[in-house]
């Protein structure tokens, strides 16, 4: 009786084309070999991707005159991460004018102001903080930017989870950057990892930072401590974030004195290895 019912239903509904046998069977297209097999996202703390953790640090406040590039101490760690960066330039005009108009409303509240209130020196600072900015985007064509900078890290271990947010916290307030944790916006904060330029208004509040075009420059993400030449041999590893380095000593044009010198303890392979040099020459 059933086979007669799905028979009449198969009549009915499905068209009648070559793809019913496709239809039946199921299909599985190209977005399912990148889907994963379960999204957890119960836990406010991190969001669990396939028996994978993610956890992200939003980076609040930090200097504003940087002499160093801020991002180089994470970049140089081995630690897993993804470090997302959204830039928003600000209308130059719109921005002076808003500038001046609150300037002069401070101003004019600092002067009738009894001295004892205990906000004058927050208005004093602003007041001087967007004098600075004024000055220099009239005077030094600067321009002013929104920066949000979001670091995620991941590990298949919540201990070791733990462990990684409280290094990156070390390390990020040891440059004088200020941190908060995405608590309750993992699934947010995990999207602006992802190539799909998702910058959520739910971050935006928490992130936002505003900068100028001489401090943007400190922002600059592409650095890489590691030495690789393509047709180098395996000299060590690096100190610093455990890369290989592949040096080619007998290319002329990038290194000038091809001279090589080998230490090591008794039978350690040294013979081989100047073989292999002399091969290479």
């Amino acid at each position: 009786m059933n086979v007669i019912f799905f028979e009449k239903i198969k009549k009915v509904f499905l068209p009648q084309s070559k793809n019913n046998t496709s239809f039946l069977q199921g299909t599985f297209s190209q977005k399912d070999y990148l889907s994963p097999s379960y999204i957890n996202l119960l836990n406010p703390k991190y969001i669990e991707i396939d028996n994978m953790y993610f956890s992200t640090l939003i980076i609040t406040n930090y200097f504003r005159e940087q002499t160093d590039l801020i991002l180089k101490s994470l970049i140089d760690t081995n630690i897993n991460l993804n470090i997302s960066i959204f830039y928003e330039k600000q209308d130059t005009y719109k921005t002076i004018r808003d500038l001046t108009y609150h300037i002069g409303n401070v101003s004019v509240d600092l002067k009738e102001s009894n001295q004892n209130r205990q906000d004058i020196d927050l208005a004093a600072f602003t007041y001087n903080d967007a004098k600075y900015i004024r000055r220099e985007m009239q005077v030094n064509n600067e321009e002013l930017y929104f920066l949000y900078i979001y670091v995620t890290t991941f590990s298949n271990d919540l201990k070791e989870l733990e462990y990684l947010l409280n290094k990156l916290e070390g390390i990020l307030q040891g440059k004088g950057m200020q941190t908060r944790r995405a608590y309750f916006r993992q699934e947010q904060a995990f999207l602006t990892a992802l190539p799909i330029m998702e910058n959520s208004i739910y971050l935006k509040d928490a992130a936002k930072r505003n900068i100028l075009t001489s401090g943007l420059m400190s922002t600059y993400p592409f650095i890489s401590s590691a030495i690789f030449d393509e047709e180098g041999i395996l000299i060590g590893t690096n100190i610093y974030n455990n890369s290989l380095v592949f040096i080619d000593r007998y290319n002329t044009n990038k290194y000038k004195n091809a001279n090589i010198c080998i230490f090591g303890t008794s039978r350690c392979r040294k013979i081989i290895l100047h073989k292999i040099i002399s091969i290479k020459k």
